[in-house]
Formats: structure tokens, C-alpha cells, sequence
């Protein structure tokens, strides 16, 4: 495959004077090269895979999602420790505030091709709704993720300005809502993509991240003291519109969605995901595979992904206890295919049971909690497997709608029903009925159901790139201008045990419970936002400050 090294496309692309001039383009048309549907398709292709890379959902940008929250750690040294003991700086946070720039970039060559070129309506419709979709959806991560930053809608000419200063974080989300907005009035219908075409942007997918970052976006206004009412508003109107489209629908089996070999089933609940495939042609980093696999599996449970499992991604015990323990949730389907309870070393012959299960006969201890979300026994190597990234499913939609109610109204039948939509697949179970988790019943207050969609949503979503997002923007239950990260951070998890547990087979009993990864915890009020990459600060004098703390 011819690969064309175009270092100034590759800097118009990206947007940004921190990206690396020195990137190889593998059939990438240079901007005046973009002349018919192939080369629009091309540029497309390449949009979508800038989020599937190593830098971004592959591995950096999933590394900061999950890691920095309060349910994931990671043990040991590695590629994981910085985000893992809050050591990171400016330069970790680099490759995904790069790759979510390349997407920008893309999306802004695409809508000048656009305005240029005259290709079959039906079709620029669609890539300009595309164009759109992932120029918002870059944004909506950076602006969560590192505050306010520069807003740049057009392709960069040779006579543009590079350096921009940072927009503020209002501004952002206005582009981001216009964007969003505009996507959803060109993108086809789930209902009219094929199934090769799964996980490009749909009308369905715009409206329901157009209704989580309108929630979102409210929930920031109230936390400083504003109104986010407008805004909570338009969160339930576009879930309204997702729920009612009848383009999607929870599946009966919530195991079903993990089920690697049943992954184009999900996408009938899932909205919209980051999607690999395993690759025949490319290995390791480089490959079209996904490594969640391998990170979340532990080397004594085998045959879980494509190569050796690393255990580099693991549930806080206190996380697991938190809803095994819980009259709430335990006997909870989720729990029993969120989590590994046992599995087989197959070069052993052995079987091992996790934290916090007793073993039984010669079965060896695995000392944490196990992921069971991602696995894949047919994937080519660890880095190298089919898994994909989902980014919203319509159980989170049921969910923003119930959040949006209350903090409208408080919790009103609409709220309820919304809410209890999850509970009543969960209770599904694999077919075989359950009672647990019981209807949310009526007679709760704004702050309390609040907090049950804080903990529906911890445990619906676990792994799933969501929770560090809850944290920074929801309300914490004793001071309205406190998020949940600080009450969690700073409040709850300091009194809980430091010392991890181990097994003590003569009582047949772990030493302790409920245990916090100590390191974790060494968190400020900075940590509600990352650091803007030191090189972009370096390097664009017009940027502005560092965020707060930094």
C-alpha cells in the first residue's frame, strides 16, 4: 500500500502547532488532491481510525478515561502507573489532545471538500453530517477533558492563523451543540445503515451525545451556582427523541453485549462505538485490533484474549464490594457478567477464583476483582483483538433521561419509568427471572434519586470510559457546589483500608474488604481537569494558562 508522507496536510489536518510534523499518511489525499467520492471516503476513513489509534481509544485516551476515576487501578509498574498514581503531567496527556485535534482537522478538510466540490446530494448530505458529528464529538472530549480550547472551524491554509488562543469552556460547548445540531439533521437513521457501516455517525447517535453534553453542560452551570434548566431541558427532549425513534432497544441478555462473537448484535442497543477488528496484516500497536482484552485479563485466567494477558486494568475492591455487598444489587445479573468470579489456566490445568471468592479444592486466588467485559480467546496477539469501544448505549440514554427529569422536577413518574427501564432488563437476567435489582420505588428526593443514578450508572457502565465523566460533573449529596469526584476523593475513599487483601487459606477467608488502592487517592481539586499539553503551551504563545494547579 503506497504511503505518501505529506507533512504540511498533516499539520493543516491536525489544527495544532503540538502535533508531530512527522507522521506517515497512508493513502491520504493532500487537500487539493480531494476531488471525487473515493477520495471524500478516504478522508472519512481516516477520521474514524484517528480514534481507533493507539494515542487515542486504543490505549492513551482509554488509559485516562478509566484509570482516573475511583472503580479502576492499575497494580505495578508500566505503561499505566502515571495515570494510575496521578504522577502524570503535560506530556502524558499529549497523544489524545493530539489525536482528537487530528479528528478536528479532518472534519474541517471534509466540510471544505464539501463547499468545494459537487458530488451526489444524498451523499454530501451524509459526509457533511459525518464532518459535523466527529469535529463535535472531539471536541465534547477535550472540553470535558481539558477545559476550554481553541476553536478552529475551518481547514488551516498556508495564510491561516495557527496560534489561537483557548476558547472558553461556554464557547466550546455552544460549537459543540451547533455541530451536533447540524449532524443529526443530515445523518441517515440507524435504521438505514448497513451493517458494514456500523459505527459511523448515525442521526441517533448525534441526539444521544447531543443529550448526555446538554446534561453535562447543565450539570456545570449548577455546580457554579447557575441555572442549568434550559439545558437539562434539551437532555430530555433528545433522549426523548432517541427512546422514540424506534431505533434501538435494550438487549434482553445484558451478557449479550460483551459476547465478542455476538458484537454486530449490540449495535442494537449500542448507539454509537469506537470500533476494531482483529487484523490479519498488522500487529501489536499497529493493528486494527483492540488491547482491551489483554489489559483487563490476568495471567492466570488464559484464553481470554489474543496473546499474554498483562492484568494491568483492575476493579478497586471497595468498588466490587460496594454492589456485591449491597441489599440493592447483590444476586444482580451485572454483577455476574461485569466481573470474572473464575476461570481456567489452561497450561495449568488449574482453575483460579478472584477476589473476593473462596476456592474450593486445588483452585488458586487471584487477589483482585477481574473484568469480564472484554475478552476475545480469538484474537490475534494482546494488542490485537475484535472488542470494541462503545461510547453510548440506549440504557445511559434511559438513564440521562431519568437524570434530566429530576433535576427538572425532581423525581417524577417520567424519571422512574426511565430509570427503571434498566433494572427491568437487568433483571432478564440470561432468561431465568429475577427480583433483583428491584424497581427504584417512588418517594425519594432530588438529592437521593440523584445519587441512585450516580450508582446505577457506576455499575451499568462499569469499564466502559463513563465513570471519571460522572465524577467531575455531578453533585455531591452534602454541598451543592462540590462534584462527586471531590466527595468521593476526598471524603469517602480516605476512610476506607489501605492495605489490599489477600487470602489466608487456613481461615479459608480474605484478610479484608472494602480496600482502596492507596495511591490513587493522591488527588487535589486540580484533578477535575487534565494538563493541557506542555508542548502546546510551549509552542502556541497565544494559548493562555495552564489549568489551575498544573
Amino acid at each position: 500500500m503506497k504511503k505518501i508522507k505529506y507533512y504540511l496536510f498533516l499539520f493543516l489536518a491536525a489544527g495544532i502547532t503540538s502535533c508531530s510534523l512527522h507522521e506517515d499518511l497512508v493513502d491520504v489525499p493532500t487537500p487539493g488532491q480531494i476531488r471525487t467520492e473515493s477520495d471524500v471516503k478516504t478522508l472519512i476513513a481516516g477520521s474514524y481510525s484517528f480514534l481507533s489509534s493507539s494515542p487515542a481509544f486504543k490505549f492513551q485516551g482509554m488509559s485516562m478515561l478509566v484509570l482516573c476515576a475511583d472503580d479502576i487501578y492499575s497494580p505495578g509498574a508500566g505503561d499505566f502507573t502515571a495515570y494510575a498514581n496521578r504522577t502524570y503531567d503535560g506530556n502524558n496527556t499529549a497523544p489524545f489532545w493530539n489525536q482528537l485535534f487530528f479528528t478536528i482537522g479532518n472534519a474541517n478538510n471534509l466540510i471544505d471538500a464539501m463547499d468545494r466540490l459537487n458530488l451526489d446530494a444524498a451523499f454530501e448530505r451524509r459526509v457533511y453530517g459525518e464532518a459535523y458529528f466527529l469535529r463535535a464529538f472531539a471536541y465534547y472530549y477535550l472540553v470535558r477533558l481539558y477545559g476550554g480550547v481553541p476553536l478552529r472551524t475551518e481547514s488551516l491554509q498556508i495564510d491561516s492563523q495557527f496560534y489561537l488562543p483557548r476558547n472558553t469552556v461556554d464557547e466550546v460547548y455552544a460549537q459543540i451543540f451547533k455541530d451536533f445540531k447540524a449532524a443529526a439533521e443530515r445523518l441517515p437513521l440507524q435504521t438505514a445503515v448497513s451493517v458494514d457501516e456500523t459505527g459511523r455517525a448515525t442521526k441517533g447517535a448525534a441526539q444521544a451525545i447531543l443529550a448526555q453534553a446538554y446534561l453535562t453542560y447543565g450539570n456545570k452551570l449548577a455546580l457554579k451556582g447557575g441555572s442549568g434548566t434550559a439545558h437539562y431541558q434539551q437532555a430530555s427532549l433528545y433522549a426523548d427523541s432517541v427512546i422514540n425513534s424506534g431505533a434501538y432497544s435494550l438487549l434482553d441478555n445484558y451478557a449479550d453485549l460483551f459476547d465478542v462473537g455476538k458484537e454486530n448484535g449490540a449495535y442494537r442497543e449500542v448507539i454509537f462505538g469506537v470500533r476494531f477488528s482483529r487484523d490479519n496484516q498488522r500487529t501489536g500497536q499497529n493493528s486494527k485490533g483492540s488491547e482491551f482484552a489483554s489489559r483487563f485479563g490476568v495471567s492466570q485466567i488464559t484464553n481470554t484474549s489474543g496473546g499474554d494477558n498483562t492484568g494491568a486494568l483492575r476493579p478497586m475492591h471497595w468498588f466490587f464490594d460496594y454492589y456485591n455487598n449491597s441489599p440493592e444489587y447483590k444476586g444482580d445479573y451485572r454483577i455476574e457478567r461485569t466481573f470474572v468470579s473464575r476461570g481456567l489456566n489452561v497450561p495449568q490445568n488449574k482453575y483460579f477464583v478472584t477476589y473476593p471468592n473462596i476456592p474450593s479444592g486445588t483452585d488458586g486466588t487471584i487477589a483482585t476483582p477481574v473484568l469480564a467485559k472484554y475478552q476475545d480467546p480469538q484474537g490475534k496477539d494482546a494488542r490485537n483483538n475484535e472488542n470494541d469501544f462503545f461510547v453510548i448505549r440506549l440504557a445511559e440514554v434511559y438513564l440521562i433521561k431519568a437524570e434530566a427529569e429530576n433535576e427538572l422536577n425532581g423525581p417524577t413518574t417520567a424519571a422512574y419509568t426511565a430509570f427503571n427501564q434498566v433494572r427491568t432488563r437487568a433483571r432478564k437476567a440470561n432468561g431465568t427471572a429475577r427480583t433483583i435489582p428491584a424497581n427504584l420505588a417512588a418517594g425519594l428526593s432530588k438529592s437521593q434519586f440523584r445519587m441512585k443514578v450516580f450508582d446505577e450508572r457506576g455499575l451499568e457502565l462499569t469499564g466502559e470510559g463513563q465513570r471519571w465523566f460522572d465524577l467531575v460533573r455531578m453533585q455531591s449529596p452534602v454541598n451543592a457546589a462540590q462534584t462527586m469526584f471531590e466527595y468521593q476523593f476526598l471524603t469517602v475513599l480516605p476512610a476506607k483500608p489501605k492495605v489490599l487483601p489477600t487470602y489466608m487459606a487456613a481461615q479459608r477467608k480474605w484478610s479484608n474488604t472494602d480496600a482502596v488502592y492507596a495511591d490513587a487517592l493522591k488527588v487535589t481539586v486540580r484533578h477535575l481537569l487534565f494538563p493541557v499539553p506542555s508542548v502546546e503551551l510551549l509552542q502556541n504563545p497565544a494559548f493562555g494558562p495552564q489549568n489551575p494547579g498544573w
